[in-house]
This record gives C-alpha cells, sequence and structure tokens, in this order.
C-alpha cells in the first residue's frame, strides 16, 4: 500500500498531527486587540485602533506573549476615560432608554456604538428594570410597596422577548433619529475625522 506523501497537510497539520501554535508576537498581538475591543468603543478602533495596536507592540518586552498587568490597566483606564467623556448626562441617557429619545448631536457617536454594539437589546432592557427598581424604592421611602414580585419578573421577562422580537427595527429607529443609516453609516459625509472620531456638523 502507498504510503501518502508528507508533504500533504490536513486541517491540524501534517496527517492531522497539530503543527506548532503561533509565536510569542503573533500570541501578543491577538491578545492586545482583544483587550483593544474591550476597552475602547468600536468607532475609536475602526480610526485609530491600529495606531494604539502599534504602540503597544512597539512596548512590548521580547519574548512576552501576553501585556502586563500594568499595561492592561492603562489601555483599560485609556478606554473607561473615553467612554465617560462621551457618554450623555445622566437625564438624557435616561429619556433615550425609556423613550427612545433622541440624543444631543454631541452625544450621536455614542449613541451609534451603543445601537450597533453586542448585547444593546440586553442592555436595554436592563435598564428598564433598573430604572424600574429605583422607582420602587423611590416608592417605598414613602411607604408604598409592591408585594407581588411576579407581576414585576413577568414583565421584565416580557419587555425581553417583544424588544428581542422587534430588535431590527428599534435599532433602525434610533440610528435614523441620530442621522445614520441602517449599517451604521453617518447621513452626515466623513470628510473629517476629528480626534476620537466625531465628526462634526457642518455650519451653513
Amino acid at each position: 500500500m502507498t504510503e501518502p506523501s508528507p508533504e500533504i497537510a490536513g486541517p491540524g497539520g501534517v496527517h492531522g498531527v497539530a503543527g506548532p501554535g503561533p509565536g510569542p508576537g503573533e500570541a501578543y498581538e491577538r491578545r492586545c486587540r482583544r483587550l483593544l475591543r474591550l476597552a475602547y468603543p468600536p468607532r475609536f478602533l475602526q480610526t485609530r485602533g491600529e495606531e494604539v495596536l502599534g504602540t503597544l507592540l512597539d512596548l512590548a518586552e521580547p519574548g512576552r506573549t501576553r501585556p502586563g498587568a500594568r499595561t492592561v490597566l492603562d489601555v483599560l483606564r485609556g478606554g473607561a476615560a473615553l467612554r465617560l467623556r462621551e457618554r450623555p448626562p445622566l437625564w438624557d441617557w435616561v429619556l433615550y432608554r425609556l423613550f427612545y429619545r433622541r440624543l444631543p448631536f454631541r452625544h450621536r457617536w455614542w449613541a451609534r456604538d451603543d445601537i450597533i454594539g453586542r448585547f444593546f437589546i440586553e442592555r436595554l432592557v436592563l435598564s428598564w428594570i433598573l430604572l424600574l427598581l429605583l422607582s420602587l424604592l423611590a416608592l417605598s421611602a414613602f411607604g408604598v410597596t409592591v408585594h407581588n414580585a411576579q407581576i414585576l419578573f413577568g414583565w421584565a421577562a416580557s419587555s425581553y422577548v417583544l424588544a428581542w422580537v422587534d430588535r431590527r427595527r428599534i435599532r433602525r429607529h434610533l440610528l435614523a433619529k441620530h442621522e445614520f443609516h441602517p449599517d451604521g453609516s453617518s447621513y452626515v459625509p466623513r470628510t473629517d475625522v476629528v480626534g476620537d472620531g466625531a465628526v462634526p456638523r457642518p455650519t451653513s
């Protein structure tokens, strides 16, 4: 019987045997990309992600396969600062979450990242539940209590199901309110990307 040629490799390497894994540099880059996706909003990664990744790779110690604790903390702190700086004021956020109110123009890119981001519907429903619980706590301070918890759990479950079924229309509706197409592209031509990626409203 003729033996198969040793040059033919299957998905796992030669004859199904796993080949060597990625080198330290590849593993470090892959983990840095994962860290940046966790820390920064998508728009920032689209405009400056490769620049920040290049800085992380340039500062990496030879042979390291994962970012150190200090690097991780620095990246997470930078991402949190950017998200907080772009986040709308509390009252605007409440109206946006509860009544799909349009946010001020300076926060439209935050809204876009929120709407097209992962688990948008879950975050939306969790916001409803959180605001409901805060309302109940405020009522309890005045002696008004709700004893039937099953009603609340039923409301939360039905709200999630209805929002999930209608999720595409909700996304399109909110994107259009903030002047974005269904794919997340802006109505305003992106001829000028400023700083963190925000596009200024053209003046007439």
